[in-house]
């Protein structure tokens, strides 16, 4: 079980959130020691307090298990779901085809679940995380041979859209097979881009810890500009605060999956983005396997669509030579803080 100590100054500011979680220090003195089924204390990689500097601010934050409490995507940011993931026996999920063929649908199906007056989903992206297959394949300094590999776990805390990607990276992705005027009308209305995170294997190490969204606010990021060789994109890079309230969920098996808000159009007071990294869990064992997880990035639509909207659409990725199989930007540039998101 994990101590807390009393001499609670030392953790770093982050741990002042916790007191806020039980009331008052003395209210933390009576409930001790925590149980892991309460949480853990974990170090979190924040940006230096200017957002210049990546992973400058180490911080040791309380991380609250999810598991037993409700968490909705509309409140939180986030939730904990399910799909039926025994379908894709037989199939190579580290093959891009593949995978798409055998989990893209059942994602979809879980944010037809999660939204039920949404009125199309489209998988447009994903990212695998194995650092032992990735390590192996780039020994010797050679590129990773298996495509959309990342090196590992993103241990940096950010958010994966901002208010002007999420409208950009969209208009980016119908462009192809929507006329100008059928990609207005969609995004004139409400739209959200969801992660779908899935564990390959049971999450023994490296889980994944989010902010939840009333913890939030605009001076917590500075955007990040990831410039391609074929695009740019953008993302918040986040500062240290105190006031951020982390959860996650212990040993993730497959058939568990993770729903991500990362950006929503609607600014009526629910859940924008869900900021996230992910964590060492000091719970683990020395010898835990790495984690392998793929996370699938949607774009979910409401209101009333035009006939066919995205009936031909294909994740760019999946097509011939495609840039989009690139993982790593070729440079990134820092904005500073603002009152804004």
């Amino acid at each position: 079980m994990a101590q807390v100590s009393s001499s609670w100054p030392l953790l770093g500011p982050c741990f002042l959130g916790v007191r806020k979680l039980v009331g008052s220090v003395s209210q933390l003195r009576h409930m001790m020691p925590l149980s892991e089924a309460d949480g853990v204390f974990a170090d979190f990689a924040y940006s230096s307090e200017d957002g210049q500097t990546k992973d400058a601010c180490i911080r040791r934050c309380f991380v609250a298990s999810g598991r037993g409490k409700e968490r909705t995507l509309e409140r939180d940011g986030f939730a904990l779901s399910t799909l039926p993931f025994h379908k894709t026996s037989g199939f190579d999920l580290y093959d891009p085809s593949q995978c798409s063929e055998a989990l893209y649908p059942l994602a979809e199906e879980v944010l037809r679940r999660a939204f039920p007056s949404s009125t199309r989903v489209l998988v447009f992206d994903h990212i695998a995380r194995n650092v032992d297959r990735y390590t192996a394949e780039t020994n010797a300094d050679q590129k990773s041979t298996t495509p959309m590999l990342a090196p590992g776990p993103a241990i940096s805390v950010h958010g994966d859209y901002t208010v002007r990607s999420g409208y950009t990276r969209s208009r980016s992705l119908l462009e192809p097979w929507e006329s100008e005027e059928r990609i207005n009308k969609a995004l004139e209305q409400r739209f959200a881009f969801v992660n779908v995170w899935v564990p390959l294997k049971k999450v023994q190490q490296n889980p994944l810890g989010m902010v939840e969204w009333s913890s939030q606010r605009p001076r917590d990021v500075v955007n990040l500009k990831f410039i391609y060789s074929h695009r740019v994109g953008e993302i918040y890079r986040v500062l240290p605060s105190e006031q951020h309230r982390w959860v996650y969920y212990k040993d993730m098996e497959p058939g568990e999956c993770l729903l991500l808000k990362v950006f929503d159009s609607a600014d009526d007071g629910r859940a924008r983005f869900s900021l996230h990294a992910a964590f060492h869990d000091p719970t683990a064992a020395a010898d835990a396997p790495a984690r392998e997880s793929i996370e699938l990035r949607c774009i979910v639509f409401f209101g009333d669509l035009p006939a066919g909207f995205g009936d031909s659409f294909i994740a760019p990725h999946l097509l011939p030579n495609s840039p989009d199989q690139e993982v790593a930007p070729k440079r990134v540039e820092a904005s500073l803080p603002s009152d804004e998101w």
